[in-house]
């Protein structure tokens, strides 16, 4: 049992294991290309395995250092992150919040302890490439002293099981680029936007920068405003509370929020 929540990272351990073993291995065999007697054909070999050995070994190291300051127990950036999309909420607390992907817990919890007279639902997927389960969410906000505020449900972002305008919040953080089934991605806001009721109030960052998600934001926000009565773009990929190492495509460098009203 543990004594402290476990937020997990967005950087999974099993990415990293990942990188590691294919690191090793092509160290490994450049190391062994020398065994053999010289030939273009080895040399060639030789090259092209030392050139994947150091791009993969060079990955391995930025995506372990990323994760030790993204981590709540190194640098903090995630709940730092997190702090930023509930800073951009213009809510008064009454009522009850949606956190749409909610992992780990963590925001859902920050909101039950910034709204102490809301209500929360958390939910999320909890595919298996990610170091989160719903347990995990029910024993973090036990230990946190929120679990009366919170309940933790599955389902898919891409359908959302819940009535037209049955909350009052929502909230959601880098999770619309990894939803899988939609690709549509301002269909899957307006899904989010539909669970809000009207003069209800949302906050969502995700990587609105990558062109695999929002092809054009001038598009995507004209696209929104038609669901609601005030929207509103920040460009978040350079702040106070994110490492220049970060601001990367492969971190957060491609991060923005969009927050208004229904």
């Amino acid at each position: 049992m543990n004594t402290k929540p476990n937020y997990a990272n967005w950087v999974p351990k099993k990415l990293l294991v990942l990188l590691g073993c294919i690191s090793a291995i092509l160290v490994a065999a450049f190391a062994a290309s020398f065994l053999p007697a010289a030939s273009i054909s080895w040399i060639i070999l030789r090259v092209v395995l030392g050139v994947a050995a150091g791009i993969f070994l060079f990955s391995f190291g930025y995506m372990s250092y990323a994760r030790k300051l993204l981590s709540y127990e190194g640098g903090g950036v995630q709940g730092k992150a997190l702090d930023n999309v509930l800073r951009y909420l213009a809510w008064d607390g009454n009522g009850q919040l949606l956190d749409i992907g909610c992992g780990s817990g963590a925001m859902t919890i920050k909101a039950a302890k910034k709204y102490p007279q809301a209500t929360m639902v958390g939910m999320d997927y909890w595919g298996p490439g990610w170091d989160y389960a719903k347990s995990q969410c029910e024993q973090n906000a036990a230990l946190e002293n929120v679990a009366d505020q919170i309940a933790f449900q599955k389902g898919d972002a891409a359908h959302l099981d819940y009535a037209d305008g049955a909350f009052d919040a929502a909230v959601s953080n880098f999770v619309f680029h990894e939803v899988k089934s939609q690709p549509d991605k301002t269909a899957l806001i307006k899904e989010a936007l539909r669970v809000i009721k009207p003069g209800g109030v949302f906050s969502f960052s995700d990587v609105f920068y990558s062109k695999s998600v929002c092809k054009d934001l001038d598009t995507l926000i004209r696209d929104l405003a038609t669901e609601v009565t005030e929207i509103h773009f920040v460009d978040t990929r350079k702040n106070d509370f994110t490492p220049a190492c970060l601001q990367t495509p492969m971190i957060m460098g491609e991060m923005a929020l969009i927050y208004g009203r229904k």
